[in-house]
């Protein structure tokens, strides 16, 4: 098998010589800031709710919220295009260990940040000294295939940051995607809000 398959004898030898590093605490934090809000802060609001009003209008209270949302098609998208910002994220940097993506190190490209668009959802990410943009555009198939329910995956380059990419994850055919970010448009407002962070 593996004389007929050379692709999977170099992924055998490439994740032996360079495996993809565990993160650090903080990083994992960093990653899973969402999800440890929401296990956190959920049951605090509850309980601080409970405590402030009572049963009845916490449950009502909550009881209106789920019905806005299933009810109203636009509480309905928000919603929807926020879990896929919470969810792509980890996704991609699946796609990129699996692909290989990786420094010597074993380190990820890192994920700046995730925003939901008409078409699904736009990722800046930076790639670290030893990552190129054409890694990530070589594998969009992989990248694609890892992001649950996407059409597709498209990479672009930034124009004035070689390291800065961005990856739009196709969900939605009504909405394409543009062909490329106006100028003055996403990439500046994007990149200028990173940058002044």
């Amino acid at each position: 098998m593996l004389r007929r398959n050379g692709n999977l004898v170099l992924r055998v030898l490439e994740s032996e010589l360079a495996p993809v590093a565990r993160p650090g605490p903080f990083v994992l934090l960093w990653r899973w800031r969402y999800e440890a809000a929401l296990l956190a802060g959920g049951p605090a609001v509850v309980v601080l709710a409970v405590r402030t009003v009572g049963w009845a209008p916490t449950i009502a209270a909550g009881a209106v919220t789920v019905l806005a949302v299933v009810v109203w098609p636009q509480a309905r998208r928000e919603v929807e295009g926020r879990f896929w910002c919470v969810v792509t994220p980890h996704r991609v940097r699946k796609a990129c260990a699996e692909a290989m993506i990786v420094t010597r190190r074993g380190k990820l490209p890192m994920i700046l940040w995730t925003r939901p668009e008409p078409f699904g959802e736009r990722l800046w990410v930076w790639c670290r000294a030893g990552i190129s943009p054409g890694d990530l555009q070589q594998a969009h198939d992989v990248i694609a295939a890892a992001c649950w329910l996407a059409k597709g995956v498209r990479v672009l380059r930034h124009p004035r940051r070689a390291s800065l990419v961005i990856v739009d994850v196709i969900r939605r055919d009504e909405h394409p995607a543009p062909e490329e970010p106006a100028p003055g448009d996403t990439w500046e407002r994007s990149s200028t809000w990173f940058w002044r962070q």
